[in-house]
């Protein structure tokens, strides 16, 4: 049986509709108009299964939005904390002693970088240089720990903390706040501090001093400078709200607090979930909470952001040799890797290091790794948070008393817990009976005055009453909003839609796979039997040979 007859054979036996017509159609016309039906059929099944193998190769998501009740895993946000006016006091007293450049020290070494070049008639390198006259590059040309020491303490900055769980307060005073916050150094406000609270809290408030309500910028002879920041200086606060322990970006995501006002941030903690695709990729819980980025010693909890300011920190410090100040520093600087803006180094590195930072083309390598080495998380939480404002009414002597009470049961308390030690020497002994005695004056001399707003010692808020800003942090509701993205075309769908198109059209099943694979077994078991057939004619013709020769010999 030939090709020909194997093919009708398979036509006239398939699943396939229409196909047997081709062959078994009782005329030639009816023949060529089955033909054109299974030809046009199969090529619109082919093009559009193209089409849908191609969608589902995108990986399209879309985004499931549900509404998780009582959340038992509900995120609380680190609540970080950063002053418009990073300097303090006593920041101002290691100016005059001359320990740590002064801002105007440091304006009068770039406005004579500057002189030289205009002499020089370089006027677009004097006005690069005038252009670094601003607090971001002055924190580039400190060392790390002055910068640290110009600028506020937890107990500087924080004048109260307090967790609220239900109807019961917890209330800190500056020195018991440094327990739950996390110091962080930014060129755009030195320090800042990340308050770390319990999940188990309703509500967070704290209470901050402001350093700059009677300093008029610019009136102090040591402070002659920033004159590029015109524009950006601002009294109060920059805050954020973002997942526990990840490096903060107060700049691009947190909002102002005006000093002199109780601001309210009620916030909505919204979980997402990504699903991983080969297009848009992701990386494991597990992974990501086993790795850590750092800044200047300090370690802080994976997050894509972070990630890629520790990858191009790298870069940059590999490629240029110094650090830029945007990013983490895993290292603190020094002398052998400065800060890419350090001038005093000279003017002629620090334009170097920018003609460098120039030829990196950071924005495309951002790019790569944020889709290589810098995944983004696939579980994560945002909260989406809307803030209200009003005036803080609470008298000092209020606060006096609020004070003393939270400092005298906090006292009794790890008095009480000393003396309950069995392995505590005597001096500690002493040591807390003492507190004891001392926390009890301190609450009957409240329990027994008669006067409550004569008071005694240092007020707590500045006369002006805009020394200080409020602020509280709660929950809208113990509601979480799960946002899951999923593949818009799964592959049971892909399937489905396959199969559909296949049975639309050509009434295509996975039987027509074995009918090819009976077609293929059935060629091949002809052929071997072709072949045995053919060997034993052989073996027929080569008998004949010896009969055929005695015959010939006989007749000879």
């Amino acid at each position: 049986m030939g090709l020909r007859q194997d093919f009708e054979l398979f036509c006239t036996a398939t699943s396939l509709r229409g196909v047997a017509k081709t062959v078994k159609a009782p005329t030639r016309p009816l023949r060529c108009i089955w033909t054109a039906y299974v030809a046009a059929m199969a090529a619109f099944l082919v093009t559009c299964v193209c089409f849908i193998v191609t969608d589902y190769l995108s990986y399209r998501t879309v985004i499931q939005t549900t509404v998780v009740l009582n959340d038992p895993g509900l995120s609380w946000p680190a609540v970080t904390v950063c002053g418009h006016y990073p300097f303090t006091e006593s920041g101002r007293q290691l100016w005059q002693s001359g320990q740590i450049l002064s801002p105007t020290n440091f304006s009068r070494m770039l406005r004579a970088h500057a002189l030289k070049m205009f002499d020089a008639g370089n006027h677009i390198g004097a006005e690069e240089i005038l252009a670094s006259d601003s607090k971001r590059v002055y924190y580039q040309n400190l060392e790390p720990d002055d910068a640290e020491k110009l600028s506020h303490t937890a107990q500087q900055l924080f004048i109260f903390c307090i967790n609220a769980t239900g109807s019961f307060m917890e209330m800190s005073s500056g020195d018991g706040c440094a327990m739950q916050l996390k110091l962080i150094s930014l060129p755009d406000y030195f320090n800042c501090f990340q308050v770390q609270a319990t999940p188990t809290i309703d509500s967070l408030t704290v209470v901050l001093r402001v350093t700059d309500s009677h300093h008029q910028h610019g009136a102090d002879p040591h402070e002659q400078a920033f004159v590029q920041d015109a524009f950006q200086q601002a009294s109060g606060f920059r805050v954020q709200l973002q997942e526990h322990d990840r490096f903060p970006e107060p700049t691009d995501r947190g909002i102002h607090v005006a000093p002199g006002k109780m601001v309210e941030m009620a916030y909505q903690p919204v979980r997402l979930i990504e699903v991983g695709s080969p297009t848009d990729a992701c990386l494991p819980e597990t992974i990501a909470s086993s790795r850590r980025v750092l800044d200047l010693g300090r370690d802080f909890a994976y997050s894509q952001e972070g990630c890629l300011r520790q990858e191009l920190g790298r870069i940059v410090l590999k490629a240029c040799g110094c650090h830029f100040a945007d990013l983490l520093r895993e290292t603190p600087p020094n002398a052998t890797h400065p800060y890419c803006g350090d001038y005093r180094r000279g003017v002629g590195p620090v334009l170097r290091s920018r003609a460098c930072l120039q030829s990196l083309n950071l924005p495309s390598l951002r790019a790569n790794l944020g889709d290589t080495h810098c995944l983004k998380p696939c579980h994560y939480h945002d909260f989406e948070m809307v803030s209200s404002k009003t005036i803080w009414r609470a008298a000092d002597w209020q606060l006096h008393w609020l004070a003393l009470q939270a400092k005298s049961f906090r006292d009794l308390a790890e008095a009480s817990e000393r003396l309950a030690d069995l392995t505590a020497s005597s001096e500690q002994r002493r040591q807390a009976e003492a507190s004891i005695q001392s926390a009890k004056n301190s609450l009957r001399d409240f329990l027994t005055a008669k006067n409550l707003t004569a008071i005694s010692g240092p007020q707590v808020l500045e006369p002006s009453g805009r020394d200080f800003a409020y602020i509280t942090v709660r929950r809208q509701t113990r509601n979480t909003i799960q946002k899951t993205e999923t593949l818009s075309l799964s592959f049971s769908a892909l399937m489905s839609q396959v199969g559909g198109l296949s049975s639309l059209t050509l009434g295509l099943t996975c039987a027509f796979a074995v009918e090819l694979l009976e077609l293929c077994l059935l060629k091949r078991h002809r052929k071997k039997v072709s072949k045995a057939s053919e060997g034993c004619a052989e073996v027929a013709d080569n008998s004949l040979v010896p009969q055929q020769l005695q015959q010939q010999r006989g007749m000879i």
